[in-house]
């Protein structure tokens, strides 16, 4: 059901002229509209205003005679089943069928895999560990003869060489030498010590005495601390005051020990390391055999039909009415005006010279849709729409039943509650004021799929509080400007049984009263493409395509882009040939005057290159920048829940947002 009241508010001959415009032959289709009432203000052109308007999507084929909100129902919402169906439609059946085996294939791919190969790391150290040992215990005794062989000679002489240089050993040498050089004793004569007395004389022979000295001291190093000391030989001065004990031999005995364990370590290791490598090599190779296998098995027999590759959804109850100071109720029921004599929605054409691509200029004829203009003083007139509808959106699958029902449009099966996301949006003081669309044909492009086609420029915004640097979470009517998105039910009776009514016709759930994440005071301006930046519609073959262009290397035109942003210190970040500005709810480019003859602009602009986002405790700096606040009290984002807490997570502010490249592509059409 539907309630609505539209004035236009030009001259009869101005609307036999815009339906006779649809009747023309195309040249003049277009021709432009004296009005002086509009020229005044926005150029000539279609101009609506909406008075009084209200307008809720209820019941279908509803006969009673009025409203819900006006028979007195306790919960009016509950009939608020009016839709619109938006099914997505262009699947490749044969790529989602290729999809969903490969899908299936992976999954099963993968946890056989897996599965195979969750033993790997217990099985490389087992392995390891076993060969390890077995290798050492194997070649223990090869390997300690082949080291004693190699080393127990040169290691002993090692040893002897520490004893030799002993200061007692250099004194025994030194005594015997003496002994046979000098003749103190006749060498028949020389002291038994259990060494060998040499028998031929020495008398006065260095060689011969360093000969036989030597070879006695190497004897007694053997008798105090080596192979001899356990000889019964006659004591002396050197052997007395020694404890004489074997220490040479048991020290070549460990060395041998010590490099035999390291030799079998080193080779072990490599030996364990191999056999472990390739114990894990053989268990990945099995498990990789036995993952194919089972995923052919699974992927073999997938059913593209049960993939939920489709959805549904559903918007119901869209209501457009009079903002107030409620953020639970989806509709006022009071009628709210749009636009003025002055100041009108409108519908024009016209023409701008400019540069797109290349550095040629060219007049552009385009098409605008332009709402109100936004005022440079703030007025809370134009915070006026509260927005409402819920949703249920469904993921299908794929051969779930097509069969509608004729008389609502509906399916007749094929949703299912577990897979459905059921949500409500409410939004008091929305104003579109400032917005405008214009669509046009763009210039020469070396790119195929800019050359030529559809273009358009677009500043949308969506704003609800002029002056929101002074907002408080104390404050108590925050729900007069902000957005609701909510979720949870007001009770379990009253979320409804059914799927979604417009399957079977049952009410409208009744959303909680205060559950959900709040927006307080969001103000969003966004461009959109402009005409020396265009966004276009092209296809690149069957895909359909949305482009925010690139902003070309050609000064002419990025100057008319990039801002010039002052630094707050008399300065400026940027060249000053750069004349791109942000637009926020405070202003949004070259301010417009009423009448060409004013001497003041009324009217914010509409030619800004950059966007913004506010949303609750933000002030406006003097050079035009936002500044989200931060003091305890400032809010914007509330998540508030069904036991009644609000979580107050501040303000935000998302400033001079320019798109230098944004492209959107379907595949597989």
């Amino acid at each position: 059901m539907t309630e609505h009241a539209i004035t236009f508010p030009f001259p009869k001959h101005c609307l036999a002229i815009a339906v006779g415009m649809f009747l023309a032959n195309p040249s003049y289709a277009l021709q432009a509209l004296s009005d002086d009432s509009l020229s005044n203000t926005t150029g000539e052109g279609v101009a609506l205003v909406l008075d009084d308007f209200k307008m809720v999507f209820q019941q279908p084929n509803d006969l009673s005679t009025g409203s819900s909100y006006t028979r007195g129902l306790d919960n009016p919402s509950q009939y608020d089943t009016g839709f619109i169906r938006i099914i997505p439609t262009g699947e490749n059946y044969q790529n989602i069928s290729e999809h969903a085996y490969k899908k299936v294939y992976n999954q099963i791919y993968d946890a056989e895999y897996l599965a195979g190969v969750s033993t790997s790391s217990t099985l490389y150290q087992s392995t390891y560990t076993t060969t390890f040992n077995n290798y050492k215990t194997q070649n223990y005794e090869s390997t300690k003869t082949e080291v004693k062989d190699e080393i127990a000679v040169g290691v002993r002489q090692s040893l002897v060489a520490e004893y030799f240089e002993s200061d007692r050993m250099k004194q025994y040498y030194q005594q015997r030498y003496d002994d046979y050089y000098n003749g103190n004793v006749r060498p028949l004569g020389v002291v038994d010590d259990g060494t060998t007395k040499e028998r031929l004389s020495t008398l006065g022979l260095k060689g011969a005495s360093e000969k036989a000295a030597l070879k006695n001291t190497y004897e007694m190093i053997e008798i105090l601390y080596g192979s001899r000391s356990t000889d019964s030989v006659p004591s002396t001065e050197w052997t007395q005051g020694v404890t004489r004990v074997n220490h040479i031999d048991p020290k070549v005995d460990q060395t041998v020990e010590t490099v035999t364990q390291e030799r079998l370590d080193y080779e072990g290791d490599k030996v364990a390391y191999s056999a472990a490598t390739n114990a894990i090599k053989e268990l990945e190779l099995l498990a990789v055999n036995n993952a194919t296998q089972a995923a052919k098995e699974a992927a073999a027999q997938t059913s593209v039909g049960s993939l939920r590759t489709k959805a549904d959804v559903f918007i119901y109850g869209l209501a457009l009415s009079k903002s107030d100071n409620s953020l639970s109720s989806r509709y006022s029921n009071q009628g709210f005006n749009w636009g003025s004599a002055d100041n009108p929605w409108l519908f024009r054409a016209g023409t701008e010279k400019v540069k797109q691509f290349k550095n040629v200029e060219k007049e552009v004829g385009y098409l605008a849709l332009e709402a109100p203009l936004a005022t440079i003083a703030a007025t809370e007139s134009d915070n006026n729409i509260k927005l409402g509808f819920w949703t249920d959106i469904f993921s299908r699958q794929l051969n779930s039943s097509a069969e509608v029902d004729p008389s609502t449009g509906a399916p007749k099966s094929g949703l299912d509650k577990e897979y459905r996301l059921r949500t409500q949006f409410i939004a008091n003081g929305l104003s579109l004021n400032g917005s405008q669309t214009r669509l046009f044909q763009t210039l020469d492009s070396d790119n195929p799929n800019h050359h030529q086609t559809l273009g358009m420029a677009s500043v949308l915004r969506l704003n609800t509080n002029d002056n929101p640097a002074n907002l408080s979470f104390t404050d108590s009517n925050l729900d007069s400007k902000g957005i609701r998105i909510s979720t949870a039910a007001k009770s379990d009776t009253l979320d409804g049984t059914a799927v979604t009514p417009a399957i079977d016709g049952s009410l409208a759930p009744v959303f909680h009263d205060t559950e959900g994440l709040y927006l307080y005071s969001p103000n969003v301006n966004l461009v959109l493409g402009n005409m020396y930046q265009p966004f276009v519609v092209g296809s690149e073959g069957n895909n359909i395509v949305l482009e925010v262009t690139r902003i070309p290397n050609v000064p002419e035109i990025y100057n008319k882009i990039y801002q010039n942003y002052e630094d707050g210190k008399g300065g400026y970040l940027g060249s000053t040939a750069f004349t791109g500005s942000t637009c926020n709810v405070v202003s949004c480019g070259t301010p417009l005057k009423a009448n060409v003859n004013d001497s003041t602009a009324m009217y914010q602009g509409r030619n800004a290159t950059h966007s913004s986002i506010a949303i609750g405790t933000v002030e406006r700096l003097p050079n035009n920048m936002l500044r989200a606040k931060d003091h305890d009290n400032a809010t914007g984002v509330v998540f508030k829940g069904v036991d009644g807490t609000a979580k107050n997570l501040g303000s935000v502010a998302i400033d001079g947002v320019l798109i230098q490249h944004l492209k959107f592509k379907t595949t597989g059409l």
